[in-house]
């Protein structure tokens, strides 16, 4: 059974030109860890939990009240629910909402920003930066608690330290169409190659 505490949070992201990120937690029995910048690059590091009988409503208010459509398209991931909206353009917010977790009777939401599905760059997985904050922002009026896991089983008690993570739009935004989709596989695949051929293990 999950024990609910009140989670406690040094700060929380007020604008987009920065994001927060959590670099040192304490787990229960006092036990602190130290996150990574490579394992905060790993959406499945941190998840939001909401129980299970709110989801519904949750999403329902965040479609209709907070400005978050179906996330479409969009790679599935298993999840129940898939939606985003644009928090400042060209950035935008995805969240994956599964309707069970480790803990019965609750739901897990992995969260992440990336550039706008409207554009080609949407598709560089270099755009794309988990968080953990931003979406309670959006749901609070339902659920007001902020219950936030590590690596899916390990309720987070306190955030003793958080990452400044420096948000950079890219150096142009292409609109998406069938052109700029082919030319971007194009350069992919071609990337590919050429990272192949000039490996000297090949």
């Amino acid at each position: 059974m999950l024990k609910r505490k009140k989670f406690n949070c040094m700060n929380e992201s007020t604008s987009m030109a920065y994001l927060l990120f959590p670099k040192n937690i304490r787990l229960p029995y006092n036990k602190n860890i130290s996150i990574s910048k490579e394992k905060a690059r790993d959406e499945e590091s941190f998840s939001l939990l909401v129980p299970e009988n709110k989801t519904d409503a949750i999403v329902n208010y965040l479609k209709n009240h907070a400005g978050f459509k179906n996330a479409i398209p969009s790679f599935d991931k298993g999840e129940e629910y898939g939606i985003s909206r644009i928090i400042k353009a060209p950035w935008e917010l995805h969240l994956r909402i599964y309707s069970s977790s480790y803990f019965p009777d609750f739901s897990k939401i992995y969260a992440h920003i990336e550039i706008a599905r409207k554009y080609v760059e949407h598709l560089n997985f270099r755009y794309v930066q988990p968080v953990v904050y931003e979406p309670f922002k959006f749901y609070k009026d339902v659920f007001s608690e902020l219950i936030v896991v590590y690596e899916s089983k390990y309720i987070v008690e306190h955030v003793n330290e958080n990452y400044w993570f420096k948000v950079l739009n890219p150096d142009k935004l292409t609109p998406v169409s069938p052109v700029s989709i082919i030319g971007f596989t194009a350069t992919s695949i071609s990337s590919k190659i050429k990272n192949y051929f000039s490996n000297p293990k090949h």
